[in-house]
């Protein structure tokens, strides 16, 4: 099998695999700039779940910067309680927003350079709100699962570190349709099969195809499908 051919074929086991997992994707703010931004800067090392959880809480009391400004720093700070780092990300929240109103008259920016402008936005968030609010896949967003998965199948070298050089070592093997999607699939993949610490590779649909870089193995394989032996 070319490499092509796997890349081709690990996209298209997890992607039918993922019909059955649970999802909290960000994708719940497409097409709507200003809840994806501060989305984005809430989700930073923060399970997907508390994120959305969050946002909920604050969209509530204020969902464009103009009403987010009249809210005391009690009330966002309870809102944002459930991510990590709250009590810096309260103060990111103000922050991006007077800088929306003062300086980009209330319109997110889609320029990435301009995203990382804002405090809390580094790279990634960028990258996430460029994707979930503009639907512009220019790069793939990198997480750690995306880190860790990437590299066990051999997609992006052990070494690399930093995330955007993760992305463009990724860019190079993936075709460009698999852009939009890889970093929901991974995230999906990576809590249920590929985890951390012990990841279920003597189950995972994608034995034959890793080579399992980083990863001790241990046990027999225990996964069964006519359709990928």
């Amino acid at each position: 099998m070319s490499e092509e051919a796997r890349v081709r074929e690990i996209y298209k086991r997890v992607s039918e695999a993922a019909k059955n997992w649970p999802t909290t994707s960000l994708d719940y703010y497409h097409g709507q700039p200003f809840k994806a931004l501060i989305a984005g800067m809430l989700s930073a090392q923060t399970r997907e779940e508390q994120t959305l959880q969050a946002a909920e809480a604050l969209f509530a009391l204020a969902d464009n910067p103009y009403d987010m400004l009249k809210l005391s720093d009690e009330q966002i700070l309870k809102a944002v309680r459930p991510v990590t780092y709250f009590e810096n990300k309260a103060r990111y929240v103000r922050e991006i927003c007077e800088r929306l109103v003062e300086v980009d008259h209330g319109v997110v920016p889609s320029d990435l350079d301009k995203l990382k402008e804002y405090r809390g936005v580094g790279w990634k968030v960028a990258v996430l709100t460029r994707q979930v609010a503009f639907d512009i896949h220019e790069d793939i967003t990198v997480d750690i699962h995306v880190n860790r998965i990437s590299k066990r199948l051999g997609l992006v070298k052990p070494e690399t570190k930093q995330p955007h050089k993760i992305n463009e070592e990724l860019k190079q093997v993936l075709p460009r349709e698999f852009w939009a999607r890889w970093n929901p699939l991974m995230v999906q993949f990576g809590r249920i099969i590929c985890q951390p610490t012990y990841p279920q590779c003597a189950k995972c649909f994608l034995y034959d195809l890793c080579p399992r870089i980083g990863v001790v193995q241990t046990g027999p394989r225990t996964y069964k499908n006519a359709e990928y032996t």
